[in-house]
């Protein structure tokens, strides 16, 4: 029997769980930002984990990292033939997701989800803006602003969100705008609390469709979801806020809802277009979500782009892959798959474990490890 397939799953230690560890500075010192999302990666890892380690041929590791340095670490430890990336912070700051890709990519190692541009690219909000807009797809109109006294003129409402966070980080309640008074102190909010510039970008008011999109190198869309917004508090605009994501203690956390999205057929091609366009546009590969808000006449615009979203297994990506046919464990291998099919010598590693060096049997091992994988 051939050697096995070293399989490395790479995930951040919470910053609660160093209490002697402080963040790591950045951009000159500045204060942190947000950091990890209030829910933590552990019980996702611990779940991927099970998933993987119950396949025959394989050798699972799990190490979680705080430091960059223990990146490079634990690929120097265990050698891994992939990495499954589930690493969405390093020294306890969301926004450094993006080094934990780059310093995988500088080793060589071929590691799931996005690569390291596609995630500064959405990282940064007002960039993946321009360059989806450069390249036709449709982006409601957005500004940079680095002072609430340099306000630009703009036509309300407005949403206001920090320019590099995700999962919902900065969007409270009062982040859709009416006029300008309300637009400074929110602007002046951010700038202050998050320690970086806001984005002021049109508010689409209308519904709101997420594009869950799967596989490299050609990407398959599963199928669309929309967010229902029942039972809000007066005064709450039709938004997902920070609190109402991740916390269970907010009459919002059960209101608002995912469900299967009822298109007619000309709307769901157009949202399907656009969510593979912007994808492909940025860069994205394995998974992501496109979000997107249909104005008055039901014309899309996408409002973010979202790499290496959220595997849980009540998530709406883990959702969508469901309601495509796909299991759990089937959506965690074929994620996988993608990921090894990039290693330039994958025909001469499997080759030289005794195993033939045409790359179908590789895909071909993996499909029948997990045969409900569709």
């Amino acid at each position: 029997m051939g050697a096995e397939t070293r399989i490395l799953l790479l995930s951040n230690r919470d910053q609660q769980d160093l209490l002697d560890e402080p963040p790591l500075s950045h951009e000159g010192g500045d204060a942190p930002a947000s950091g990890v999302r209030a829910d933590s990666v552990a019980p996702v890892a611990a779940r991927v984990l099970d998933t993987l380690a119950g396949a025959p041929g394989v050798r699972v590791a799990h190490r979680t990292v705080f430091h960059p340095s223990e990146v490079l670490a634990a690929i120097g430890d265990h050698r891994p033939s992939v990495v499954f990336n589930l690493c969405e912070a390093l020294g306890g700051d969301a926004r450094l997701e993006v080094h934990a890709a780059w310093l995988l990519e500088r080793l060589g190692v071929p590691f799931t989800g996005s690569p390291y541009q596609a995630l500064r690219h959405c990282l940064y909000k007002v960039e993946a803006n321009r360059l989806l807009a450069r390249a036709g797809v449709r982006v409601p109109a957005t500004v940079r602003v680095d002072s609430p006294d340099r306000l630009p003129r703009v036509a309300f409402p407005v949403i206001v969100k920090p320019e590099r966070e995700d999962g919902s980080a900065g969007i409270e309640q009062d982040a859709v705008v009416y006029e300008m008074r309300s637009l400074r102190d929110r602007v002046a909010a951010i700038i202050e609390t998050l320690r970086q510039p806001a984005v002021v970008q049109h508010y689409v008011h209308g519904r709101e469709i997420a594009v869950s999109v799967l596989g490299s190198p050609v990407p398959r869309l599963l199928p669309t979801s929309e967010i229902v917004f029942g039972g809000l508090p007066e005064g709450h605009p039709p938004i997902v806020t920070f609190s109402s994501k991740w916390d269970p203690a907010v009459s919002t956390f059960t209101s608002i809802t995912s469900v299967p999205a009822v298109l007619r057929p000309p709307e769901l091609r157009r949202i399907a277009a656009l969510g593979r366009r912007a994808f492909e546009v940025l860069g994205l590969r394995d998974y992501g979500r496109v979000d997107m808000r249909l104005d008055a006449r039901g014309v899309p615009y996408v409002i973010d782009v979202n790499p290496n979203c959220d595997l849980s297994e009540d998530a709406g990506f883990a959702r969508a892959a469901r309601r495509a046919g796909i299991t759990y464990p089937g959506l965690i291998w074929q994620i996988l798959q993608s990921a090894l099919g990039r290693r330039s010598d994958a025909w001469a590693l499997f080759a030289s474990r005794g195993r033939s060096p045409r790359r179908p049997r590789v895909a071909a091992r993996f499909a029948a490890a997990v045969p409900e994988a569709s």
